[in-house]
């Protein structure tokens, strides 16, 4: 919900709210530092598999989040940079870039991915003399091109850097979209930045190990110690961020664990320890999850979002979970020496909204009175969280803000200073329908109106403070002015 210039704009913006064949890379990329060990951990590798591990071992060197340009995104679109981080693992990223309203976003994604012509597609893109083929299934809304990496052999796998982009009710071609960006992000293609050159912050530290090195840490409790013969041990799925094996006992039982490196939801992590990290377990079908997190790092993104940890993934028999997940852990790599740059893009939230203390307002919307505590019982969540600071706009009257929302209740409490056009206190100012009231003995306004999106009664209240006003537009079923009430009272009664 959002209170904007004009008497009753804020209804209508409350409505947003409820409402590859491939061929060698050119170029080739900067190599990967040496590694420590044979990439793949010194399991039992076919020849392609092998070929596979020594192109994953160098993709795991590179800053995908780096590779992103910023400014490009935002000359070929049209929008605003929103967020930039890592999506899912730790070797795919997410540019969000918004339109000016904040309602509409075009997702710009780069990720690692075998390459899969798209059906019926055009020609390839030319990309510094590179053939970009359309991959993935091309729609109204998505479009997809991949950069060719590495040299594959007959018969193998082929791998590229896939670019991806994605618009809802996209007002350019996404294809048009895609070609534009990818010309401007070709140097970072054919030469992709390295994590140890700190083009970004927070480190993903997790890169530094090989999935299948864990996945090798494992066998000797898969095996039960018992050493295993040539035949007895076969890998099966691996990618830059994950690995599987599958040991043959000699009576014929076969046991099954896989490593993967992901992104999981903060609040999930650290309601137990997982071989010496903050970790979780999870059933998993037949089978047990064991998650840990071998860095200390969230990774931040818009408001009212979770944040996201980097965790190893183990999938497993339950019986053997604990002690897999041990040694996996136990054969993570130490975190890289360099650390990010002074001038490192900031994973995250890239137009962060305003605060309190920024924009000289006497109180903070989202903390004044404990934040939901300053609403009834009734109408605050059931699981307790916080508050949203909302972003502000240039034609949004007020300077911070914060959302509550929750259920069928939809609700800002604002600060800023008055307006000749409706943001305000007085009477007077907001036209007909508004009514004088008083807020701990301040003197403020009232007003009620029927949400167009859902019908549901609306009201917007405000109280004059000694600087400036603070504001609540509330819509929810039955009476929101006694919402808007309850909340009033106690600002203007702490605030001078």
């Amino acid at each position: 919900m959002v209170i904007t210039r004009g008497a009753w704009v804020v209804v209508v913006a409350l409505v947003a709210l409820v409402a590859a064949c491939a061929s060698p890379i050119a170029g080739a990329p900067q190599p990967a530092p040496p590694p420590s060990a044979q990439p793949g951990g010194g399991l039992p590798l076919t020849p392609a598999q092998q070929r596979l591990a020594d192109l994953f071992a160098q993709v795991r060197s590179w800053d995908v989040c780096a590779m992103h340009d910023v400014d490009a995104a935002a000359r070929v679109t049209g929008y605003a940079p929103d967020e930039l981080l890592p999506y899912r693992e730790p070797g795919t990223c997410r540019l969000v870039v918004r339109d000016p309203s904040g309602v509409s976003e075009w997702e710009l994604q780069l990720d690692v991915f075998p390459v899969i012509p798209a059906e019926g597609a055009g020609e390839p893109l030319d990309v510094g003399g590179v053939r970009m083929p359309q991959v993935r299934d091309d729609s109204e809304s998505r479009c997809a091109y991949s950069y060719p990496i590495g040299d594959p052999q007959e018969g193998d796998e082929p791998w590229g850097i896939e670019l991806s982009v994605y618009h809802l009710a996209p007002d350019k071609a996404p294809c048009e979209v895609a070609r534009e960006y990818a010309t401007a992000i070709a140097p970072q293609l054919a030469d992709p930045p390295l994590r140890a050159a700190g083009g970004t912050a927070p480190a993903l530290d997790i890169t530094a190990s090989d999935p299948c090195a864990l996945a090798a840490a494992m066998v000797p409790v898969m095996s039960d110690g018992t050493p295993l013969g040539p035949d007895a041990l076969d890998v099966g799925d691996i990618g830059p961020y994950r690995c599987a094996v599958t040991a043959s006992a000699g009576d014929g039982t076969r046991t099954r664990a896989s490593v993967e490196f992901v992104l999981a939801d903060a609040d999930e992590v650290g309601s137990t320890v997982v071989g010496g990290f903050p970790g979780a377990r999870n059933p998993l079908g037949i089978d047990c999850q064991a998650l840990f997190a071998p860095q200390d790092v969230q990774l931040v993104g818009n408001p009212g979002t979770s944040p996201s940890v980097p965790v190893v993934e183990i999938d497993a028999g339950c019986a053997r979970i604990d002690a897999l997940a041990a040694a996996a852990a136990g054969a993570v790599a130490p975190a890289a020496a360099a650390r990010p740059r002074e001038d490192a893009l900031v994973l995250g939230d890239l137009d962060p909204p305003p605060t309190a203390e920024g924009v000289g307002a006497p109180f903070d919307p989202c903390t004044v009175v404990g934040g939901w505590d300053a609403y009834p019982p009734e109408v605050q969540p059931a699981t307790p969280r916080p508050a949203v600071p909302m972003p502000v706009r240039p034609e949004d009257p007020f300077q911070v803000g914060c959302r509550f929302n929750a259920g069928e209740m939809f609700s800002s409490l604002v600060w800023g200073t008055p307006t000749d056009d409706g943001f305000s206190a007085d009477p007077a100012a907001r036209g007909a329908g508004a009514v004088a009231v008083e807020f701990a003995g301040r003197p403020g306004v009232e007003q009620t109106s029927t949400n167009a999106g859902n019908g549901q009664p609306t009201c917007y209240s405000a109280v004059q403070l000694t600087h400036g006003i603070a504001a609540v537009v509330t819509t929810v079923p039955g009476d929101p002015c006694r919402v808007n009430r309850a909340v009033l009272e106690q600002v203007a009664g702490k605030v001078p």
